[in-house]
């Protein structure tokens, strides 16, 4: 079966997956890197005609035009800046893994540089062009500035990071704005520039070959010709417009070099390919450069090995092969299909969308033809993109992420593509979204973008329609949302700023992914307070090796010291036991609790951890947290497991009853001489003291003239001891807050249990509050059961108004009674006010209270919730035995749902007397219960 979708044929496979067929004759003349709708023309005509696009361009050209007076009388000054082999004329490069080693062999001219190491952060500046050594190939290295004694000194390249390259694209820059320049007002001085020093680049890259690792490691699988990493050829952007622009200056005057120019091109393209990763961001980044590439080059039948446009277009969307997947190859693998989420973490699964829309904006653009269609996942994946938000709005940030607001762009280029091909349901989906996220007033303004040329260059405004109706957030957000692949849940509750609650929880799968166990994120009064702590300085340092990406940088536990398994990469999700309510619901649940129960295999010690987590509102303006961490090693035989959480803040008190302050004393046992992980060399400032008995702890952040406080409280135990600690800054804090609070050492507890913690769980409960809204928690404490056992956990607590709350944990369905509660479960609570009391089943069978109870029917755990009092609410995710107390007059007991009626029956049970109704599956509502005569 095949599609005619503007001009591309669309065939679709034995695997169901579209084919593109690209035209066997791509007709748009150069420069194809810039919209079909844009002419030199027209932009010329703008330039004399706006105020604002002639100061931009004018600006624009000012930073040529010295260049092109220098090149007038010194016409080698900038082209022998560039880092080349200008001596040895090397064509073979050598590294030792992610370092520069040598070249060798000898062409015929001057050759390019390859770079000094993989890492980007270095000690050394890149130099302003003008303190660049002319020709410069020194055995003593490169001759750069020191970032922290800013003196000038000899460096090997493997201590330069990526200065090299920078240099090198730096004077490309050059090049390529000058042939812009050509482009819009012919001036062949500007040509003659940016000629020169693409020719030399160009031909010095014609006689490179692939650079060969020395330690034949990974590095030889995603290197390129130019950057150890074939998505880090950056100068690819440069070269490829530089070339477009120049087009028909170089076929009209230089000819005879066009061969060299568009076989370095393609050898370029040929080496990303070849190299890389298929099934991740890296993907995306590899085909976007071959993409532009290939739009510079013309027809296949052009060049003798029959390799131009549609030929590399072809290899990019159709073809997969070993390093590269086609287009639909990677989405399928990479997406959730029905959901829409990305197999890595927050940050680059969002830059990934972003990816594959400026992917299909570039298509649309040089060609005219709509990929959208064919790529079908992506606006599903555009569209979930608010469930990374908190209240906020800012994406959570597990593994190698940071926090940050949702980027407009990819909605954006799904409004602009739908206008194009006027898909009216698409552009009113997403300008609606847009205008739930930003202020829709702000969005309509005209404003003056900041680049007026470069805008108008590549018709970067999107239009957008004043009559569409903002999107309420709770379309796009829902209380509980579920990945598993990328083993993440969010909880929320309420998306106001302030108000709204959060949990965020990740496991370990997909890329860029941490080694962290069950990890959580906590939201209290407008702000991440428990954070996750990002990235660090760079994956190839230090911190983010040893501390970053393990256990202790992670609210999470950790056994024996010893947790610790593949980050970037990894394969350890948690299971999810239950979840309420269910993953995406958006309506009918009972709204006052969330509720988690996930299971996690920690394979570097062989553990077993089960970790609880709930909010409970208990009011418009309050709520707080439930954490219930179970960890046993299997064999049973752990030394310890450590509890750790992170909060943002400048103060941390501790006290127990009757609010007496906690003594600690200076302690050295969280290092790795003590036989934890290097991760837990970063902790500092260690205190501890042995705890039996219950604590408080309160962290304080002083934000904005604000106190925003995170009151956490912890039941003791037998064995148990706690440390005070300070850890590093999050990295995941990025110009969000005051430099003060991004830069300050997290303030950290670690709660150690001495031998097993699975009987003997960590069970913590955290409210936010503020000095306006203080807290709303009067008193916690645990309670026993008649029929304990040895995991179950209660919880009692008091809050004012008169309000409390029992909630019962166990790792195994089992019945348990106290205070008159019956419940058979792992968890429920019961909640008591003046006004009514709530019995709630998160996993259970059943929950009576006082003559009121619920009971699952044919299931043996589900989710279930009756609310009595003044007006009596119910829901249910299965059928259930509703019975309540036999109150009413002789006649028949009917309940009343909506327009359903249901007949109780009369009856005495334990020698009291009930009515009981079996209720179907039912939203949450309010239900009444009367008497027919």
């Amino acid at each position: 079966m095949a599609l005619l979708i503007f001009g591309i044929s669309i065939i679709l496979s034995k695997n169901g997956h579209a084919q593109f067929i690209f035209p066997k004759e791509i007709i748009k003349a150069h420069p194809r890197l810039i919209p079909s709708e844009v002419s030199r023309e027209d932009v010329w005509s703008q330039i004399q005609k706006s105020s604002a696009v002639k100061v931009s361009y004018e600006t624009f050209k000012n930073n040529v035009s010295k260049y092109v007076k220098q090149y007038n009388n010194e016409p080698e000054w900038l082209s022998s800046r560039f880092q080349m082999y200008w001596e040895s004329h090397a064509t073979n490069v050598f590294v030792k893994g992610s370092f520069y080693s040598h070249a060798t062999g000898k062409a015929s001219v001057p050759t390019v540089r390859f770079t000094g190491q993989r890492d980007y952060v270095t000690d050394y500046k890149t130099p302003k062009l003008e303190n660049v050594k002319p020709y410069l190939e020194d055995k003593r290295g490169l001759f750069l500035q020191n970032k922290n004694t800013n003196t000038w000194e000899w460096v090997k390249p493997s201590k330069t990071g990526r200065v090299i390259e920078n240099i090198n694209e730096n004077i490309m820059k050059i090049a390529r704005d000058a042939a812009l320049v050509y482009f819009i007002e012919k001036d062949e001085d500007y040509a003659k520039l940016a000629l020169h020093l693409f020719d030399v680049y160009m031909t010095g890259l014609y006689y490179r070959n692939e650079p060969v690792d020395l330690e034949e490691g990974n590095v030889q699988n995603v290197i390129g010709l130019t950057s150890f990493q074939v998505i880090k050829e950056n100068i690819v952007d440069e070269l490829a417009e530089c070339y477009d622009f120049l087009y028909d200056y170089i076929q009209k005057n230089h000819q005879s070099k066009n061969a060299i120019y568009t076989t370095s091109l393609k050898k370029l393209a040929e080496i990303i390919i070849k190299n890389g990763v298929p099934d991740n961001n890296w993907n995306l980044h590899q085909a976007n450069k071959v993409i532009e590439i290939a739009l510079t080059l013309d027809n296949n039948l052009v060049y003798s090995d029959g390799k131009g446009c549609q030929y590399y277009l072809n290899r990019v969307f159709n073809q997969s092969e070993a390093r590269q997947w086609s287009v639909n190859d990677v989405l399928s693998y990479g997406y959730d299909q029905q959901n829409g989420i990305w197999n890595e973490s927050s940050g680059y699964a969002l830059s990934v969308a972003e990816g594959f829309t400026h992917l299909s904006g570039v298509i649309q653009d040089a060609l005219e033809v709509d990929i959208m269609p064919n790529m079908p996942v992506i606006p599903k994946a555009v569209a979930v993109m608010p469930q990374y938000l908190y209240p906020n709005k800012l994406i959570v940030a597990f593994g190698d992420s940071h926090y940050g607001e949702l980027k407009t762009q990819p909605f954006l280029d799904l409004v602009s593509n739908a206008r194009k091909f006027n898909k009216k349901a698409q552009e009113e989906k997403f300008s609606s979204m847009l205008y739930m996220l930003k202020n829709k007033e702000d969005l309509l303004k005209t404003s003056k973008p900041k680049d007026a040329f470069k805008a108008l260059l590549y018709n970067t405004k999107v239009n957008l329609d004043a009559t569409i109706e903002a999107a309420n957030i709770s379309d796009y957000t829902t209380a509980s949302f579920y990945a598993p692949n990328v083993s993440w849940i969010a909880m929320r509750n309420g998306m106001h700023e302030e108000n709204g609650l959060m949990i965020s929880q990740v496991g370990s799968v997909g890329n860029h992914a941490h080694s962290n166990g069950i990890a959580m994120e906590l939201y209290g009064k407008g702000y991440v307070l428990a954070p996750e702590g990002g990235r660090g300085s760079s994956y190839y340092r230090d911190d983010y090796r040893n501390y970053y990406s393990q256990f202790p940088a992670h609210n999470t536990v950790s056994v024996n010291g010893k947790s610790q398994y593949n980050k970037m990469r990894s394969y350890y999700p948690f299971q999810v036991n239950a979840l309420y309510p269910a993953s995406e619901k958006k309506s009918g649940f009972y709204p006052n609790i969330n509720f988690s129960d996930v299971y996690f295999h920690e394979p570097s010690t062989d553990s077993d951890q089960n970790r609880i987590m709930s909010i409970i509102r208990t009011g418009e303006t309050s709520g707080y947290y439930i954490d219930i961490f179970r960890s046993k090693q299997k064999e049973g035989k752990a030394k310890y497991h450590d509890y750790f959480y992170h909060n943002l803040g400048q103060e941390l008190d501790f006290e127990i009853s009757n609010n007496q302050p906690l003594k600690f004393q200076t302690s050295s046992k969280l290092t790795s001489k003590s036989g934890n992980i290097k991760a837990y060399d970063f902790l500092f400032d260690e205190t501890s003291t042995k705890i039996k008995t219950p604590f408080k702890g309160r962290y304080t952040l002083s934000i904005d003239n604000e106190k925003v406080i995170m009151n956490m409280w912890m039941n003791g135990n037998e064995n148990r001891e706690l440390f005070k600690v300070k850890s590093p800054h999050s990295e995941a804090f990025r110009k969000i807050l005051p430099e003060a609070i991004e830069k300050a050492p997290l303030l950290t507890t670690v709660v150690r249990q001495y031998g097993e913690a699975w009987n003997k769980p960590f069970v913590a409960v955290y409210e936010p509050s503020t000095r306006e809204r203080p807290e709303i928690i009067t008193s916690i404490k645990t309670f026993e059961v008649e029929n304990k056992t040895t995991s179950f956990v209660g919880i009692q607590i008091e809050s004012k108004g008169d309000r409390t709350d029992f909630v019962f944990s166990s790792d195994i369905k089992d019945s348990f009674s106290h205070n008159n509660i019956d419940f058979t479960g792992t968890y429920g609570v019961l909640i008591q006010t003046t006004q009514q009391t709530t019995l709630f089943i998160g996993a259970g069978q059943g929950i009576s209270y006082k003559g009121y109870s619920i009971e699952i029917l044919g299931k043996q755990s589900s989710s279930a919730t009756l609310v009595t009092g003044e007006q009596f609410k119910l829901t249910c995710n299965d059928p259930i035995l509703l019975s309540v107390p036999d109150v009413y007059k002789n006649g028949d007991v009917v309940l009343n749902m909506g327009f359903q009626q249901v007949q109780g029956n009369r009856l005495t049970v334990n020698d009291k007397k009930v009515v009981q109704f079996k209720v179907l599956p039912t939203d949450f509502q309010n239900i009444s219960i009367i008497t027919k005569e």
